[in-house]
């Protein structure tokens, strides 16, 4: 038998809807703002990850032209 996986990650659009949510319900506790706020962290340090990485491969793109 063949074992599969789904991935069931969600987008980063879905996340960002998610950490929205959290923020503008005036219910959230302490720990749920905390939750939060590293959820955006995380966002930027991909999103600076993400933009090196395409910087690398845009050079490596130019020196081959």
């Amino acid at each position: 038998m063949i074992k599969q996986t789904i991935d069931i990650t969600p987008s980063w659009k879905a996340t960002s809807e998610i950490i929205i949510m959290v923020l503008q319900n005036k219910k959230v506790d302490a720990k749920g703002l905390q939750n939060a706020f590293e959820m955006i962290r995380e966002m930027g340090s991909n999103l600076d990850l993400a933009n090196k990485e395409l910087n690398k491969l845009a050079e490596k793109g130019t020196k081959h032209d």
